[in-house]
């Protein structure tokens, strides 16, 4: 079977610790767009560093996406 990139292959523990690890940064960049800061405000971007504190965001709804 043939694979577009090698990590598709990777262990599930693996994928997720790669992952996890650009959390923080992804969620810093998203406070600083337009919209998205609003809703992220009372966030701390370097404390979004696993999949439960990554639960804890708020969602902005598809209905408040095009205001955002």
């Amino acid at each position: 079977m043939s694979f577009f990139d090698e990590r598709e292959t990777r262990d599930v523990a693996e994928r997720e610790a790669s992952l996890t690890e650009c959390l923080a940064d992804l969620v810093a960049r998203a406070k600083a767009l337009p919209g998205y800061g609003e809703s992220l405000a009372g966030v701390a971007a370097e404390e979004i560093t696993s999949r439960e504190a990554l639960a804890t965001l708020p969602v902005l709804r598809k209905a408040k996406l095009g205001a955002a």
